[in-house]
């Protein structure tokens, strides 16, 4: 949808079932985010701003902690590992997340989908390496 949007430049490959027919594909290589695409990424992140800040007025409470590792502990225990790092585990997911909105990794994440071989969708994350803020988080913490 992000190609035919025009927001990503991609190559998809198309899968076929044994018939035929079209599915959904189980392949994809963004080649790179056009400038609608970083237009509507923009300003995705400015309406999520402007939702924060009118739910913290409205709230009194701290939000509950999330469940799960803690993104910088994540981020010490992939200090030392082989990149690029395949990451199946949905917390471990929801860290590279955190780690990649701060600039401290350089990684992709996969929307949740259907995988041959499962009937649950699932998630992926590729991180390739951490960043060099990173690495300086990483010091500052020792």
């Amino acid at each position: 949808m992000l190609k035919a949007t025009g927001l990503v430049e991609a190559e998809i490959d198309p899968a076929f079932d044994p018939g035929g027919n079209y599915r959904l594909a189980q392949a994809a290589l963004v080649v790179c985010i056009t400038e609608d695409g970083h237009a509507e990424i923009a300003s995705m992140r400015s309406r999520k701003r402007a939702g924060k800040e009118t739910r913290a007025a409205s709230k009194q409470s701290p939000p509950p902690k999330p469940k799960g590792p803690d993104a910088l502990a994540y981020l010490r225990s992939i200090e030392g590992a082989s990149f690029p790092l395949r990451v199946e585990n949905h917390d471990e997911i929801n860290c590279i997340e955190a780690l990649k909105q701060a600039g401290f990794v350089d990684a992709t994440i996969s929307p949740a989908l259907t995988w041959k071989d499962s009937t649950e969708p699932r998630e992926l994350a590729i991180v390739r390496r951490i960043t060099p803020l990173g690495r300086a988080q990483l010091k500052r913490q020792r």
